[in-house]
């Protein structure tokens, strides 16, 4: 099992700010589709915090592969468990464009055979999101490989592994639980050789979706 951070704060006193587009960039068309194939039950108040007073069980809108979204609720499961860590952070949003950058790059470190965020052509994780067409103000990643593991096993084992990680620093689980991050796609690839690799690509698209508060609990975040 190998996992890897990519991560880009959208606050510009650490530096670590990203930008493409303006205030004004909408998401892609395809996101908050009305699809009523869509497998997330969601709103059911299961995971309603009330600290937060946000329910993080609400429907994701997802309508990929059924690995795909089960992952990506896990990520709302953990916002939900971490209210001061997230800061209250709104629930991710599935957004399938990015997920298809997600699966690219799941598919191409399987098929090039390496595990990085850049490309063997030296591509970033923000250049394949620029290339895709999707203009943003945040990005960031996670990458997680596993052989001899089962779909199932690696699903749920990449989340845990990605929060077993010390909190409040720039990681994956800091990617996981930011504030910052409104839409996440989720790319899952199964190699012939028995390794399965699993992106997480995170994304906001507009300025006004960046939170100028302090971040009381990880100020070192802000």
């Amino acid at each position: 099992m190998r996992l890897y951070v990519l991560i880009v704060i959208a606050i510009l006193a650490m530096g670590f700010f990203v930008a493409c587009g303006s205030d004004e960039t909408e998401a892609p068309n395809s996101f908050g589709s009305t699809d009523d194939d869509d497998d997330d039950g969601g709103g059911d108040g299961s995971l309603f915090s009330e600290e937060c007073d946000i329910d993080y069980s609400v429907d994701m809108d997802c309508d990929g592969p059924e690995a795909e979204c089960t992952h990506a609720r896990l990520l709302n499961e953990d916002r939900y468990a971490h209210p001061e860590e997230s800061d209250c952070a709104q629930p991710l949003f599935y957004d399938d464009p990015v997920a298809a950058v997600a699966e690219a790059h799941s598919r191409d470190m399987c098929e090039r055979g390496f595990f990085d965020h850049a490309n063997p052509d030296g591509e970033s994780p923000f250049d394949r999101m620029e290339a895709a067409g999707l203009g943003f103000v945040a990005a960031g990643e996670n990458i997680y490989m596993a052989c001899g593991m089962s779909l199932s096993q690696v699903i749920t084992q990449a989340e845990i592994d990605f929060m077993d990680e010390p909190e409040c620093e720039p990681n994956h689980r800091s990617n996981i639980l930011a504030r910052n991050f409104k839409f996440v796609g989720v790319g899952i690839y199964e190699c012939d050789d028995g390794c399965i690799y699993l992106t997480q690509d995170f994304i906001t698209y507009a300025y006004g979706d960046i939170r100028t508060d302090q971040h009381e609990y990880c100020p070192a975040l802000d």
